[in-house]
């Protein structure tokens, strides 16, 4: 796992194909649904995004050596979150330069463009923005291979069933697939228990595809859970753990901008449960609360334009309290915000601990759903989409050790209304 981790943090991901894919569930006719899989051939150079993650949704030639690329969302509304993926390819004996010109639909750039030769080793491409769009340029022909352009490194279907594997077969957790997604991929959660344990940790990610810092940070995050220290042996002997590493196989897939692929951005749909994957998601995490099981503890981690935890207000009455008219906020009321001021001083000085507090109460956000639910702490952990990848690591680690060391001081009771 350690030799995985480091190919990680240098964008080395091994790409195995596409995840098999089993008898959908209906989808729902989207109001907006470009295509995205594309082979553009304009005869001595080619673009071509029919590769799980690609996505052009247009493309044209401009001038000579000069093309157009652009990339339209899944659907609308949507944060705009302009995600593109292509390869480019060109039969010319000479090596020759080409301006690739990429156009969002009414959005301007978000991710700052990357190039691979093999979808696993990535590095910065210069570019300027000239009206909304990035203009690159690239050298094609002579001895250039394929090479691929892409909003963000590759995090595909493949790589999880990899490193999902990974875990399960060096670890105490169990490999299970819980459910499908609206096109018939599987979602796969990691379980640890223990015959007498009742306390649950509950960990997310990838609701979004394009926000690869997020899911970067959540498999650091479960790594260091798995280093050999008496923490990590004591937070395993006490708590079970439920990990979705992959919440939107389908989005992650098509490339899209943030929805499944019935349209529908799935950090909106907590509690109201009209999509496939978060219902699995959550009747898995329903069946595991059997009688005196607890939930403790949740995180969902996601990438935005700077390092932010979204936490809840400590003076926050969760529905489930209100219902029982108990005047109490989550519980514990100041675990996260204690956790936060140990993880400042665990941290480099150049990260920064973003404490965010707020509710949005009736919108569907996973933090929002498991405090109203289960009237405790969760948090929205939220990656910069230009962090440093090895500060991403770094934070990751802290962040799991300063926080099962909170895990292992809080006494039980503390997590249960009083």
């Amino acid at each position: 796992m350690n030799t995985l981790f480091k190919a990680l943090v240098l964008f080395a991901f091994t790409v195995n194909g596409v995840a098999e894919t089993k008898q959908p569930h209906p989808k729902v006719k989207l109001d907006f649904n470009p295509p995205h899989k594309l082979t553009c051939d304009f005869e001595d150079v080619i673009f071509n995004s029919n590769y799980e993650t690609g996505r052009i949704s247009s493309c044209e030639k401009l001038a000579s050596d000069h093309y157009l690329i652009s990339t339209y969302p899944e659907n609308k509304p949507i944060n705009p979150s302009p995600w593109y993926g292509f390869s480019v390819t060109s039969n010319n004996e000479n090596a020759k330069q080409i301006i690739v010109e990429i156009q969002a639909d009414n959005s301007r750039p978000r991710y700052l463009p990357k190039l691979s030769s093999d979808k696993a080793h990535w590095e910065p491409m210069n570019f300027e923005v000239v009206q909304g769009n990035l203009i690159l340029s690239m050298t094609v022909g002579a001895n250039k291979s394929v090479q691929y352009v892409s909003a963000q490194e590759i995090i595909d279907n493949a790589m999880y069933q990899q490193w999902n594997k990974k875990i399960a077969d060096n670890s105490s957790f169990e490999l299970q697939t819980i459910g499908e997604s609206v096109e018939g991929r599987n979602i796969d959660a990691l379980i640890h228990t223990q015959p007498d344990n009742t306390e649950w940790l509950f960990i997310v990610g990838r609701q979004h595809p394009p926000e690869i810092t997020g899911a970067l940070a959540l498999l650091n995050f479960v790594e260091a859970l798995l280093g050999e220290n008496t923490a990590n042996t004591q937070l395993f002997e006490r708590f079970n753990i439920l990990i979705v590493p992959l919440v939107n196989p389908d989005g992650v897939a098509a490339g899209n901008w943030r929805h499944n692929s019935n349209g529908i951005d799935l950090n909106r749909d907590w509690g109201r449960f009209t999509q496939p994957e978060t219902r699995v998601v959550h009747n898995k995490l329903g069946e595991l609360m059997r009688e005196n099981h607890k939930l403790v503890f949740a995180l969902d981690f996601h990438s935005t334009q700077q390092d932010i935890f979204y936490t809840m207000p400590t003076d926050y009455i969760p529905i489930k309290h209100k219902r029982l008219n108990i005047e109490k906020g989550v519980m514990p009321n100041l675990f996260v915000e204690e956790w936060l001021s140990d993880l400042k001083q665990e941290t480099v000085r150049s990260f920064t601990v973003r404490d965010r507090p707020g509710s949005s109460p009736g919108r569907g956000v996973f933090k929002q759903f498991i405090a109203d639910e289960y009237g405790v702490h969760a948090v929205t952990y939220e990656l910069g989409d230009n962090t440093n990848r090895q500060l991403i690591k770094h934070t990751a680690k802290a962040s799991a050790d300063t926080l099962v060391n909170k895990l292992l001081n809080t006494d039980a009771s503390q997590f249960k209304i009083q």
